[in-house]
Formats: C-alpha cells, sequence, structure tokens
C-alpha cells in the first residue's frame, strides 16, 4: 500500500511538472491574442481548462477500464472525449504549438520585416521611382517634338512644310507641345528662338537648343510631379533610421536566444510605421512580388509580426501553406507533453476497485 501511494504521489509530482509546462505554453500564446486581459486571469483560465481537459481523458480511461463497474458508461466516454475535443485539442494543443514555434521563429520573422520594409522604404527615400502615368506625358511630348527634329533635317513624307529648317512650322509644333507642358508646371515652356537670323535657318545649335529646354522641363516635371514628395522622402528617411536602431537590438535578442515581449512589441509599431509610409505612396515603390503589394497596400494593415503573435493567424497560414512541414515537429512536442501529463494524471487519480 504504501509503495502504491508512492507511484500516485510520484505520478500526481510529474503531472504538476509537466501541467506547469502546458500551462506556461497555453498562457503565453493566449495573453499575445488578448494583451488586452488581465495575465492573472488568462492564467486561472488556462489551469481551469487544462484540469478540465486532464479529467476528461480520466474520464475516457475509466470508461474504457472493464474491471472497474461503472453507471453510464457510454455516456462517461462521451462526456470525456468532448471535454477532451473542447479543452485539449481546440485550446491547449494549438496555443501550446504556436507558442513553441512562435519562440523558436519570432526572431526571424522579426528580423525579417525589418529588412523587407527597409527596401521599400529604401525605394521611397532615395525617390527611386517615377510614377507609370509620368510615361505618358514623356511620349506625347517627345512625339510631338519628333516633327520639329524632322522639319530641321528636311526629312521627306513627315507632313511638315516641305521646307527644311527654323520656321512657322517649328513654331506650331511649339505650340502644341508647351500647353502640355505649362499644365504640369506653369512656366515651364519651350522658348521659340523668334530672332531675325533664326528665321528659316538650318543651324543644329538651334535644334540642340531646344531639346535642352525640351528636357528640362520633363526632368523638372518628374522630379516635383511624378516622384514621391520630399516630405514623404524624409518621412521615409525617419523610419529607416528607427528600423535600423531596432535592427540591431533584435539582432542581439536572437543571438542571445532571449525573446522579449517588450522589445517585439516595440519592433511592431516600428515596422507598423514603416507599412503606413509604403502603402500612403505605394505607387512610387516597385515591389518584388504581389504577396508583399498585397501585404504593404491592404485596407487594414498587418505586419509579418502581428500575423505571428495570432495563434489562430499562425494555424491559418501553416494550413495555407506558408510554413513548411517542419512546423508538425512543434505539434508533435505539444501532443507529447500533454499526453504524457494526462498519462501521471490518469494514473495519479486512476479509479480502482476497493
Amino acid at each position: 500500500m504504501k509503495q502504491e501511494n508512492i507511484k500516485n504521489w510520484g505520478s500526481f509530482l510529474a503531472f504538476i511538472v509537466l501541467a506547469a509546462i502546458s500551462c506556461w505554453a497555453t498562457e503565453h500564446s493566449f495573453h499575445l491574442l488578448i494583451q488586452w486581459m488581465p495575465e492573472a486571469f488568462v492564467w486561472g483560465l488556462t489551469i481551469a481548462f487544462f484540469i478540465v481537459a486532464s479529467y476528461g481523458t480520466k474520464l475516457i480511461i475509466d470508461a474504457l477500464n472493464k474491471d472497474i463497474w461503472m453507471d453510464h458508461r457510454r455516456r462517461t466516454f462521451w462526456i470525456g472525449t468532448t471535454l477532451v475535443l473542447v479543452f485539449w485539442l481546440f485550446m491547449s494543443m494549438p496555443t501550446n504549438t504556436h507558442t513553441f514555434f512562435y519562440n523558436h521563429n519570432i526572431g526571424n520573422t522579426v528580423q525579417e520585416d525589418l529588412t523587407e520594409t527597409s527596401k521599400y522604404l529604401t525605394q521611397i527615400k532615395d525617390r527611386q521611382n517615377v510614377d507609370s502615368a509620368y510615361y505618358v506625358l514623356h511620349n506625347e511630348v517627345n512625339e510631338k517634338f519628333k516633327k520639329v527634329e524632322e522639319e530641321f533635317n528636311a526629312i521627306a513624307g513627315t507632313g511638315g512644310s516641305g521646307k527644311r529648317g527654323h520656321g512657322e512650322y517649328v513654331r506650331r509644333c511649339l505650340g502644341e507641345i508647351n500647353p502640355l507642358l505649362d499644365k504640369e508646371i506653369s512656366g515651364t515652356q519651350i522658348k521659340f528662338n523668334d530672332s531675325p537670323g533664326a528665321w528659316y535657318s538650318t543651324d543644329q545649335r538651334i535644334l540642340s537648343d531646344y531639346v535642352a529646354q525640351k528636357n528640362r522641363a520633363l526632368e523638372a516635371i518628374k522630379e516635383n510631379n511624378y516622384k514621391v514628395s520630399r516630405s514623404a522622402a524624409t518621412e521615409a528617411a525617419e523610419d529607416l533610421r528607427k528600423i535600423g536602431i531596432m535592427n540591431d537590438t533584435i539582432k542581439i535578442m536572437v543571438e542571445t536566444g532571449n525573446v522579449h515581449e517588450d522589445v517585439i512589441t516595440q519592433a511592431d509599431g516600428v515596422v507598423l510605421s514603416g507599412y503606413a509610409c509604403v502603402k500612403n505612396n505605394q505607387k512610387f515603390v516597385k515591389f518584388e512580388n504581389e504577396n508583399d503589394k498585397n501585404l504593404y497596400t491592404a485596407e487594414n494593415l498587418e505586419t509579418r509580426i502581428k500575423r505571428m503573435l495570432s495563434v489562430i493567424d499562425v494555424w491559418l497560414d501553416f494550413f495555407g501553406g506558408k510554413y513548411p512541414i517542419s512546423f508538425l515537429f512543434y505539434v508533435l512536442l505539444s501532443i507529447l507533453v500533454d499526453a504524457a501529463a494526462f498519462m501521471f494524471f490518469d494514473f495519479a487519480f486512476k479509479k480502482r476497485e476497493n
């Protein structure tokens, strides 16, 4: 009898240890999902859920034990099964898997989010890209200007005046171009050379001057109207500065293997600001793939970091094929911890014949 008591107490202590690990993992996942809830309250729910799930496994074992007498054996079995499904399969196991997966991968996820966001913010900061609408204007202006060049060079069949050189036809062509330029930036026009010596001249320097004026006008329009604003570039530069500081902190965290939730929260805030800047200036950003475009331009922005905090989103992403098959290792680890805890609980409180 004494030996039996020792086994029971030993099983109970083993259950406590394994239950503590499981409850810690469940509480951590729940708290990441519902951060507004007091942590003590989350702990209370977690412990209660695990005890109910453990009791459910005991009911199943007792119902299957033919060596003991029991009323309503079938009902007991289904009650136990329901408790295990609700409080373990739908609560404990998914959250434990999430915690194990999160702790091992959150550092890399944060670094990925910082790195990818930096790429797009750099495009904005350096004003690298041009709104595609600019090329409509650019092509229209150059198409009309081609008539000026053809007139100067007396290219046959161009529909010009039929006379070679600088004259009234060139004036009319510039008169078609200047309203397009002036509409973009007031006063931006190609000034017609009406000096007496320029009329009907074939001097290429006059044409070169027109080309230079046209190019300067188009460049000014591109810089001022079809590139990201300088204020947005300054905003992107500030976001990049903050990301650089945060990246150094995260790098140390990953190297030491210590996950600090306050640091993760700060990183998420910094990255979200970068997301907003990219979204607000999306037409000046060249996205590497469609997934990134959808991520940074979504109606409700959600960072990679934020998605990792949610047990629901992590599981949805796994079923959606975002995570490799190695995710199943964390599932197996979660199952083994809980299964061992349930086994010791069932042994400690096993119903025996008197």
